[in-house]
């Protein structure tokens, strides 16, 4: 097959509104709120100054956010910490943590309803999870999780669902610093004064993309060196663990992400970010745009996710299983299978659903080993996989498009294959024993994640 022939083709048929525009593709529905409507709206820019008072023992944040609303009513807004202070374009409002109709998820909507058009938000809150402040400096990080609810950036900042692409740049403020602090982070930072840091992040962020972590400076071995990419580009690459630790040494990671990364780019194309960040500690891992937090035998499986969670956005819940299956596959040494037990609804839980199923890591990664079967005669699943970091890179996806994709660029249906294994009740996965099986790529606890501050 001419699969150079067939993308032109597959692209000159994408829908203007799909190529460019996400966000209105992938805005989940309003719902019926007091006397209108709750209304997901797009933000456009979101500047944070958040600020860490050493001689108080105390952090707060001040987001102001520009956003476009598309329709009349009650803005929707996320902050798992009650607000201080919420003013819509100047004036003060009220708003109310309430949960979606289905009741997959809380989020907070703004009790004064507005007409479509552009608005501003200023939101203030104090910053409490995991904040540490000790011997002159402060250990404060921005860790995620896909697998719990509301533990993307609204864990700590106001901000917006998963489907939402934004501008985003933090202003952190150390007042009261005795001590220099170092920041880690996967934006560009520029250093203001000795208290004072800008961190601008890339416009396709998206609210589970930001990597953010600061700690007195010398708390931390550190390794930097580059990799060539196959596109030409010299990435900066910094690898960082807690000094003396125990865990594997920085000149074994080096070797390690450095062979990863000849892999992944050898698979799926030039890495999609410029740069990577590596902090090894914990059990387990998390992914963010090229970078991670993970333990030595988790860094393949973070680092594929770069290119696939990171790369190839989920835009909501349904669409999250799809990278970790494809992770899990990648871990298994991309098998094969000409047939599958069971079934699972890792594509149909209810409409608002903001984490991941668990069966991605095992019954997921099957279904992606016998898609591979399906399409062994054409190449396998990889050929499509690269065309999906190709044209797909930095935009967020439903699993429907995934689907409308493969089909495109396979010239077959795929439709009832996804039905019946992702898209079923999910009762028979125990019955095909997988429902014992660990998961294993773990997601730390925030208790557990102060230790490595």
């Amino acid at each position: 097959m001419n699969h150079t022939l067939l993308l032109c083709i597959f692209l000159s048929s994408i829908p203007a509104s799909f190529a460019s525009e996400n966000d209105p593709v992938h805005t989940p529905k309003s719902f019926s709120y007091q006397n209108g409507n709750a209304i997901f709206v797009d933000f456009t820019k979101a500047h944070y100054e958040i600020t860490y008072d050493l001689d108080q023992k105390s952090a707060r944040a001040l987001a102001e956010i520009a956003f476009t609303a598309r329709e009349t009513g009650y803005p929707i807004f996320d902050s798992v910490t009650p607000p201080r202070s919420v003013v819509l374009d100047g004036k003060k409002v009220i708003s109310e943590e309430t949960k979606t109709p289905d009741q997959a998820t809380q989020l907070r909507v703004i009790g004064q309803k507005i007409e479509a058009g552009e608005h501003t938000l200023k939101i203030e809150l104090p910053l409490t999870e995991l904040v540490d402040f000790r011997l002159g400096g402060v250990r404060s990080a921005f860790w995620t999780s896909d697998l719990d609810e509301r533990n993307f950036l609204e864990r700590y900042l106001p901000s917006n669902f998963e489907f939402d692409q934004v501008k985003m740049d933090f202003l952190v403020r150390f007042k009261g610093l005795t001590k220099p602090q170092s920041i880690y982070t996967n934006g560009s930072v520029l250093r203001l004064d000795q208290e004072t840091f800008q961190i601008d992040f890339p416009d396709h962020f998206t609210a589970s993309s930001i990597f953010f972590h600061t700690t007195p400076e010398g708390t931390m071995d550190e390794t930097r060196f580059t990799l060539k990419s196959i596109d030409g580009r010299m990435l900066p690459v910094l690898l960082y663990a807690t000094k003396g630790s125990w865990i594997a040494s920085l000149d074994r990671l080096k070797e390690k992400v450095s062979s990863v990364f000849k892999e992944l780019e050898a698979d799926y194309g030039p890495f999609p970010h410029p740069s990577i960040l590596v902090y090894q500690a914990g059990s387990g891992g998390m992914e963010y745009c090229g970078a991670t937090m993970t333990d030595f035998g988790s860094v393949g499986h973070e680092l594929f996710h770069s290119y696939f969670a990171r790369g190839v956005m989920p835009a909501n819940g349904n669409s999250g299983w799809l990278d970790e299956a494809l992770a899990s596959w990648r871990d298994n040494g991309y098998p094969t299978l000409s047939s599958l037990s069971g079934s699972s609804g890792m594509s149909s839980h209810p409409y608002y659903t903001r984490i991941t199923d668990m069966a991605a890591y095992s019954f997921g990664a099957r279904f992606m080993s016998l898609l591979d079967g399906e399409t062994r005669g054409k190449g396998g699943m990889k050929p499509f996989l690269r065309y999906m970091v190709a044209t797909q890179a930095l935009k967020p996806l439903f699993v429907e498009e995934f689907i409308s994709m493969m089909e495109g660029f396979y010239q077959q249906s795929f439709k009832n294959l996804f039905k019946r294994y992702t898209y079923g009740s999910g009762l028979n996965l125990d019955q095909a024993g997988l429902r014992t099986e660990s998961q294993p790529h773990r997601k730390m606890s925030l208790t557990e994640l102060k230790d490595y501050l």
